[in-house]
């Protein structure tokens, strides 16, 4: 075959629907599609994803497919069976052994499944503590911590067989604009990004990471041509990547249906640039007209030289390499091990090694259930990559199975001046007001709700239920107890701290500075 006719290998691509026949045989086998990424639109049980994914490898006459999913852990969980706990939560645990068992249960549950790539860790180090979409996907704010606990995570793969992705170099971490929305900029210089953002991805690439994943995010200092992000940039991919920091493996970019992308220079467009720049792997999540024009335009991009042929050749070798490794990696597990008692224990201990407790709270715990008034707000996700549907506060829940003499009640995400009103009034019998908010910073109802309380005189206990950066916003409290997700285990663990039940042994893994 021609360079050109074998450009759909080039790609990774997205579909909807669960079932076998939702697949797109017709394409995969036409385009010679080199991957599939699964979402959780894709994902029902273990036994379903096994026959989706056998039904996708059908469709390879050769090599199998890649077939990835982002199963990062904590608020991105593609297929939350076991719920495992996300990087914050890790990094605030502290312990890399526990991150590498953490790191091979998700893997061996990804292999039962038959999905053989896994698109993480994320790599990026938070020191922005407004940063909307990285936040507590992040092992924290420490280079050298998220170096380490991403390596650990790398290694746990490796010992089950499930390619690694660490992604999104250069680093995403210090932005305050989503780029599934727009193209926002990391304007440090070299020496900055040497020191924090570069560090956890040289880590990774000596730990043997198969693939790395660009950032739609735009780097002046390495890539002189403004607004150009780290995906489309030959300095960042080619002279950054694979030259200074000598990766060979697997470039993948992210999902070029992103806004930072397609609004700027088109997902066709996109592709092309992106392969020219040095990208290997191109991901188009959702759309199928979409993904038929990118590929499209790259294999017009060939038969023109646009994209140089030694280019190609590059890209397809290292595609070729990733399957030949799923390949050796021989056959999946068997799906019974997704959800299974021994994971579910691992993650509720991850869980439990989370919970930092911030302040001096030997005056404040145990609480005393009786004299207690819990107000939770309701989690709903806000960020696009979470793909979850609402289920209300677990800290509720974990409340009402934990401490059913407190009394509770829900919040709405920005509650409004009546409903804090009434809430104030209706803390006026309680010894201690225990809050668990939900992105505070975000949401002003929620921090006009805790001033009111404060400033009422009632002692308040935070319970920040996405990360630690919620104490930013409102100063004052008696201290908190910390969740990084906002997950069951990680609601009872912290249920069980504030009752005396159990400790809370996690560290702040981030700088809680304005």
């Amino acid at each position: 075959m021609s360079l050109a006719a074998r450009a759909g290998e080039l790609f990774m691509i997205g579909f909807r629907g669960a079932a076998p026949e939702d697949v797109p045989e017709g394409f995969l086998r036409a385009e010679g599609v080199g991957g599939v990424i699964l979402f959780a639109r894709n994902l029902v049980s273990p036994e379903q994803a096994r026959r989706l994914t056998d039904r996708i490898q059908s469709c390879s006459a050769g090599l199998p497919l890649l077939i990835a999913t982002d199963q990062e852990g904590g608020i991105v969980l593609r297929l939350s069976a076991t719920p495992w706990p996300g990087a914050m939560s890790l990094g605030a645990a502290g312990c890399t052994a526990l991150t590498e068992r953490v790191g091979a249960g998700i893997a061996r549950e990804l292999r039962a499944m038959g999905i053989n790539m896994n698109l993480a860790p994320v790599l990026d180090v938070n020191v922005n503590p407004a940063n909307p979409v990285i936040g507590v996907r992040s092992f924290g704010s420490d280079p050298g911590r998220v170096a380490e606990h991403g390596a650990a995570y790398i290694r746990g793969h490796q010992a089950e067989g499930v390619l690694t992705t660490a992604k999104h170099f250069p680093g995403h971490g210090d932005t305050a604009v989503d780029s599934h929305l727009a193209l926002t900029h990391v304007p440090h210089g070299m020496e900055r990004l040497e020191a924090v953002e570069l560090l956890p991805f040289r880590r990774a690439i000596a730990a043997g990471v198969d693939a790395v994943m660009t950032a739609h995010v735009a780097f002046p200092a390495v890539e002189p041509e403004p607004d150009v992000p780290a995906t489309l940039s030959p300095a960042v991919l080619t002279g950054l990547l694979r030259e200074r920091l000598g990766f060979d493996g697997l470039i993948i970019t992210d999902c070029m249906e992103m806004k930072a992308i397609a609004d700027h220079v088109g997902t066709a467009e996109g592709a092309v640039r992106a392969i020219a720049a040095g990208a290997d792997l191109v991901l188009v999540s959702h759309r199928e007209e979409v993904q038929r024009e990118a590929i499209a335009a790259v294999r017009s991009a060939i038969e023109s030289g646009r994209i140089p042929a030694q280019r190609v050749e590059e890209a397809l070798r290292r595609v070729r390499a990733a399957r030949e490794r799923v390949a050796r990696h021989g056959q999946a597990g068997d799906p019974a091990v997704v959800g299974g008692p021994d994971h579910r224990a691992l993650a509720a201990e991850a869980a439990a090694a989370a919970i930092t407790a911030v302040g001096n709270l030997d005056d404040v715990l145990p609480v005393r259930p009786e004299r207690t008034l819990l107000l939770a707000v309701d989690p709903t996700p806000v960020v696009e990559v979470e793909e979850r549907e609402p289920t209300g506060s677990p800290v509720l829940r974990a409340a009402a199975e934990l401490a059913p003499g407190m009394r509770a009640a829900g919040v709405r995400r920005e509650p409004g001046p009546g409903e804090v009103e009434r809430l104030v009034a209706e803390s006026a019998e309680a010894d201690l007001v225990v809050v668990a908010t939900y992105l505070a910073q975000r949401f002003p109802g929620q921090v006009a709700l805790v001033r009111a309380l404060v400033a009422a005189g009632r002692r308040v206990l935070l319970v920040p239920q996405r990360g630690p950066y919620d104490l930013l916003a409102v100063p004052g409290v008696a201290g908190a107890v910390v969740m990084y997700e906002d997950h069951r285990l990680a609601a009872e663990a912290a249920l069980r701290c504030l009752l005396g039940q159990a400790p809370a042994p996690g560290r702040l893994p981030v700088a809680l500075s304005q």
